[in-house]
């Protein structure tokens, strides 16, 4: 039993100073923080009397990191000093950094540079530096670093309080006539006070103030572990929350703002210098473009010059106001354009040239026609000219074509007269086919004469339609024995259904012999601007060629179709002959070509020269053996120049 006594005796103490050992490993040292208890949002205490702001939450960031523990003291600023120099405080968290106190106490790395703020009735405008002071009264705080250089002006008196709180309320009572203080405090006193708009804040007239952590002269190991839990809150983003949270609403400076000044001017030098980096290369490459697309431009126009130059038409194009811009030589020798081209107007030379009308049309169209020039030459030019438009849709001149026509028309008149006198004797020969279609209708009504001679209806249409075949018949012969000079034409507005609905009239009797169905699909409402006597030739020369066209055939249909198609009125007439050869259909409206034993091929050639002086033509589709259509283009607005 004793022996076991003694063992665990020699256990315990064995084991106690390690036991010791670990509850002083586990010890917390405890340090005293000494605050301005009314320098908010700096340093002050909250509505519950526990300390606040920036310094406050930067110490107690810093001591977690280090395994500090925190004691605060709030005390006016100079207590604070002076219990620091007695040893009574371990460090005052915010201190503005003087020579002088560096005498008396250690600093930290800077945390913060503040400006000093001038507060200043609106109603004052002439301070503008530390010199206007003199004869003002200057409320600031006790053991401010400010004093001692308003010390240095004559004539200044300061009114010196226990914190910037109550030098502030010194100038809103009117006992003082400018306060001196950080820019933080003053903010936030003017955010928090109802007479913001009465005073003025300036900043720059002294020079801003590093604030830092102050320890005890030769406390080494705590400035270490302050400076390096400062580098650290730097590092993983604290200190910028803390900043952001407590001092940019009240428009603090940021640490180090000469520095980001030096920064923020390094950066727009580099982006100044970047940019004109980059304008002087972009320079340097227009100007190669410039020239690259000049010596294009040289070789279009002298690639254009050349090709303009070996054309046989004579080309120019000219401004707005008639100026020739460009020319060929061709042009040149047409028109006897000598000298400078740009110097010259095409009014000079043809006036006759409607270029108002080519302006006012104001899209790309182009007219063309013909022009006798009265230079004592007799020339005939023929023109094509249309407007030039820019890519907005201006007007910015026009293009004229121009083509010497004289040889060329004398050569086809003399053609045409030589062909009128070869055919005169055919003419005269074949004249028997055209009076042909007038003798038919008036034996129609003979035929029919003996059994209606009393119907009221057939007298009116005999006494109507027989003296205008015989006048038809009388006209046509005039036509054949003047085929060589041209007639003018009596136009008026024709109804065509009505004019269809004579014409088939005039074949009732025979359509009905021969069992010729007839279908009329014409709108009433369609007008046509005509010769009716030189339309009704045609029509009844079609009609005639159908009816011969159908003998053959089972079942006989002759159908009239019409219809506005753009600016065109069409009519077709379709029958169910036997159709026409394919080889035939190019020369049906050549002259005397014919394709019928007793025919001598003048009737189509006729109405095609009768619809051509109508402004419109005549167009053939037929396949063999299932029918013909003849389409008749009249111009929809009758004009039949």
């Amino acid at each position: 039993m004793r022996y076991l006594c003694l063992i665990l005796l020699f256990i315990t103490v064995l084991l106690f100073p390690s036991f010791s050992l670990d509850a002083k490993a586990k010890e917390v040292h405890v340090i005293r923080v000494g605050f301005d208890k009314d320098a908010p949002p700096l340093s002050y205490l909250g509505p519950k009397g526990e300390a606040s702001g920036f310094e406050i939450e930067l110490i107690q960031n810093i001591a977690t990191q280090q395994g500090y523990k925190i004691k605060f003291f709030p005390l006016e600023l100079d207590d604070a000093i002076e219990m620091l120099k007695e040893g009574k405080l371990d460090l005052i968290a915010g201190l503005e950094y003087t020579s002088t106190r560096d005498t008396f106490f250690d600093f930290s790395d800077t945390y913060l540079t503040i400006p000093k703020t001038v507060v200043i009735p609106s109603s004052i405008r002439d301070i503008s530096s530390v010199n206007d002071l003199k004869g003002k009264v200057v409320a600031v705080q006790r053991d401010d670093t400010v004093i001692s250089q308003l010390e240095n002006i004559r004539g200044s008196e300061m009114l010196e309080s226990f914190n910037q709180l109550d030098a502030m309320d010194m100038l809103f009572l009117g006992r003082a006539d400018v306060f001196l203080g950080n820019r933080p405090t003053v903010e936030y006193i003017l955010q928090h006070t109802k007479n913001r708009m009465n005073y003025r804040v300036r900043t720059g007239l002294i020079p801003p103030s590093d604030y830092a952590f102050a320890v005890r002269e030769g406390n080494y190991k705590l400035l270490k572990d302050l400076n390096n839990g400062l580098a650290a809150l730097h590092r993983n983003g604290t200190y910028e929350r803390l900043y952001s949270q407590y001092l940019e609403p009240y428009g603090a400076l940021e640490i180090g703002w000469w520095r980001k000044l030096v920064y923020i001017l390094l950066i727009l030098t580099g982006v100044i210098f970047a940019i004109l980096v980059g304008i002087f290369y972009w320079n340097k490459r227009l100007k190669k473009e410039v020239n690259r697309q000049t010596a294009a431009l040289a070789d279009s126009y002298a690639f254009q010059s050349k090709v303009l130059d070996s054309v046989d038409n004579g080309i120019l194009s000219f401004n707005p106001r008639g100026s020739i811009i460009l020319i060929n030589h061709i042009a040149s020798n047409l028109l006897g354009i000598r000298g400078n081209p740009s110097e010259t107007n095409i009014f000079d030379f043809l006036p006759q040239l409607p270029l108002q009308k080519v302006m006012e049309i104001g899209e790309q169209r182009m007219l063309h026609g013909e022009i006798h020039l009265d230079d004592g030459t007799d020339r005939i030019l023929q023109y094509y000219i249309a407007s030039l438009q820019n890519g907005i849709g201006e007007i910015v001149g026009g293009i004229l074509c121009i083509q010497d026509r004289t040889e060329q028309k004398h050569l086809q008149a003399r053609l045409i007269a030589q062909e009128k006198m070869r055919a005169l004797g055919q003419l005269v020969a074949g004249i028997a086919h055209e009076i042909r279609n007038p003798l038919t209708a008036i034996k129609t009504f003979t035929e029919m004469l003996p059994r209606k001679i009393n119907d009221p209806r057939f007298q009116s249409e005999l006494v109507q339609h027989v003296p205008e075949e015989v006048e038809r018949m009388n006209r046509i012969i005039e036509d054949l024995l003047d085929y060589s000079r041209e007639k003018s034409m009596n136009l008026e507005w024709i109804n065509l259904n009505e004019l269809v609905q004579s014409i088939t009239g005039l074949f009732k009797k025979q359509f009905h012999n021969e069992g010729i169905e007839t279908e009329i699909h014409i709108p009433t409402t369609i007008n046509v601007l005509m010769d009716p006597n030189r339309i009704k030739q045609v029509l009844i020369n079609l009609v005639l060629n159908a009816t011969q066209a159908m003998k053959e055939s089972k079942k006989k249909q002759l159908r009239f179709h019409a219809a506005i198609n753009k600016q065109l009125i069409q009519v077709d007439i379709t029958d169910s002959g036997v159709g026409i050869k394919e080889q035939d259909i190019p020369h049906l409206f050549q002259p005397f070509y014919t394709t019928k034993s007793q025919g001598i091929g003048l009737g189509l050639y006729i109405c095609q020269k009768i619809m051509q002086e109508h402004g419109g033509h005549i167009k053939v589709n037929s396949t063999k053996y299932k029918g013909t259509t003849f389409t008749l283009f009249f111009i929809n607005g009758g004009d039949a120049s």
